[in-house]
């Protein structure tokens, strides 16, 4: 089969995803009018219509809907085939999306110690909500919280956490918090956010195994992520059952304790997912390497 010209693929990919043929331009460092004759001549090479051409700008058509996420995909894999080529060299952009609350309490603290020994990688760290598509090529490396279920890709295990209730110290001044009957006296804080296959981070069950009703406490406060929980406990508003990656620097510095010494492993836990070709990069192993020394370092500890 005849191949439509490369450009004539970056445009209307560039287009469909920017929404209109002005913001393509910009980022091809073309004019408009470029973008829209490249469009025209791989609508005329397919003889299908790709776009709807309104007032407000662009709208895919149906043949357009269909092609675009193969598109990308196929202009993802070029990228990557193309740089496999040309550099086995470790400098350039490494973009990394994980969880929100491991990227923020755990990722960020931690990230100095690889930019500083890699300086010429330049990091790029999201904590995207909704997982990105590692097929499009905008992001080398996941490091999702969940179950460990990610067909096609390549995955390993990360860190499986221990849960366990924790507050500052200041909580424990006026209200003692020594065995869980004592949970009656004390405000829980809970992560609404939690998955119904994840009990072990769940008030209910902690309460239940204990033999406590869930009306038995003296108040409840609700959370929409595990950030805004273990920030409540810290200043004091309540007790929360914490994951050890997330309270570990708050354990340290003596912010949060753990008044009860008890603890269970987590239902779910991180995992490292990339795509199978992007595994080998070098860029990507280094990372992948780094980031699991910080792990068995703080298990060793």
């Amino acid at each position: 089969m005849r191949l439509p010209p490369l450009n004539a693929i970056r445009a209307f990919e560039a287009a469909a995803r920017l929404g209109g043929f002005v913001k393509a331009a910009g980022e091809l460092h073309v004019t408009p009018a470029a973008v829209s004759h490249q469009v025209k001549s791989l609508e005329a090479h397919l003889g299908v219509k790709l776009f709807n051409r309104q007032h407000r700008g662009l709208e895919l058509t149906t043949a357009g809907l269909e092609l675009l996420p193969e598109v990308s995909r196929g202009l993802a894999h070029f990228s990557r085939a193309v740089g496999a080529l040309s550099g086995g060299e470790l400098a350039g952009r490494l973009t990394v999306n994980a969880a929100p609350s491991l990227a923020t309490l755990w990722l960020v603290p931690r990230l100095g110690s690889f930019s500083q020994a890699y300086p010429d990688i330049k990091v790029r760290i999201l904590a995207n909500e909704v997982a990105p598509d590692l097929n499009l090529g905008k992001v080398d490396i996941r490091i999702p919280y969940g179950s460990g279920q990610f067909p096609g890709f390549k995955s390993r295990l990360l860190m499986r956490d221990g849960v366990f209730p924790v507050c500052s110290p200041s909580l424990l001044n006026n209200r003692p918090l020594r065995r869980f009957s004592d949970l009656r006296d004390h405000i829980l804080l809970h992560d609404i956010d939690t998955d119904v296959d994840e009990p072990t981070m769940t008030w209910a069950r902690w309460l239940r195994d204990s033999g406590l009703t869930m009306d038995a406490p003296s108040g409840h406060v609700e959370f929409g992520n595990s950030v805004l929980l273990t920030e409540a406990a810290v200043r004091g508003q309540g007790v929360a059952l914490g994951r050890t990656s997330l309270v570990r620097d708050h354990l340290e510095t003596g912010r949060l304790v753990r008044p009860l010494k008890t603890s269970r492993t987590g239902d779910y836990a991180y995992y490292l997912v990339t795509t199978v070709a992007d595994a080998e990069r070098p860029r990507v192993k280094v990372f992948l390497d780094w980031i699991e020394r910080q792990v068995e370092a703080e298990i060793l500890e």
